[in-house]
C-alpha cells in the first residue's frame, strides 16, 4: 500500500523550540517595552512633581522618596520552576489616580465629577492601560508558541539535535 507523504508519522520534532530561557528573556524585552512607553507617556504630562523627588517629613511614609511618576514604574516577572507565570507592573498611587482621575472627591466614573467641590479637577488619561492593551496580543502569542513547543515535546518526544 502506498502512503502518501503528509501520511507518515515522525517520532521527533523539526525545528525551533522556545525554551523557558528564552521565554522568560522575550518576557522580560516585553515587559521593558510596554513601560517605556508608559514612562514616555508620563512624561508628557503638563501637571505633576516639579522636582526630581520628594521625601516624606511625617506620617508612615516619612523618610521614604517619592520620585516622579515616570521614574517611579516597575515591573515585576513571577516565575514558577523557571518558567514566566505573569507579568505585573508597580506604579505609584497618584499613577492611578492619574489614570481613573479620581481622589479629592472624584471616585471613578467614566469621565465625571462626582463631587463637585473637589479640590482638584482631573482628567482620565490613558497612560498606562493604553501601551498594555495594544501590546497584549505579542505577549499572548509569546505564551501560546512556548506552551504549545512544550505540549508537542511532551505528547510526541524529544526534539531533533
Amino acid at each position: 500500500m502506498f502512503r502518501s507523504p503528509s501520511s507518515v508519522i515522525h517520532s521527533s520534532i523539526d525545528g525551533k523550540v522556545i525554551t523557558a530561557e528564552e521565554f522568560y528573556a522575550q518576557a522580560r524585552r516585553w515587559v521593558a517595552i510596554v513601560r517605556n512607553i508608559a514612562k514616555a507617556n508620563a512624561s508628557r504630562f503638563s501637571k505633576g512633581k516639579t522636582k526630581q523627588a520628594h521625601t516624606y517629613k511625617t506620617g508612615k511614609k516619612a523618610g521614604k522618596t517619592e520620585q516622579k511618576l515616570r521614574n517611579s514604574i516597575r515591573y515585576i516577572i513571577t516565575q514558577d520552576c523557571g518558567v514566566p507565570e505573569s507579568v505585573g507592573f508597580k506604579i505609584p498611587i497618584h499613577g492611578i489616580f492619574r489614570e481613573w482621575a479620581v481622589g479629592f472627591g472624584q471616585p471613578r466614573v467614566a469621565g465625571k465629577y462626582i463631587s463637585p467641590n473637589s479640590r482638584v479637577k482631573r482628567t482620565m488619561e490613558d497612560w498606562i492601560d493604553l501601551p498594555i492593551e495594544k501590546n497584549t496580543k505579542k505577549l499572548f502569542d509569546l505564551a501560546a508558541e512556548f506552551w504549545g513547543d512544550t505540549v508537542v515535546v511532551n505528547s510526541f518526544g524529544a526534539k531533533k539535535v
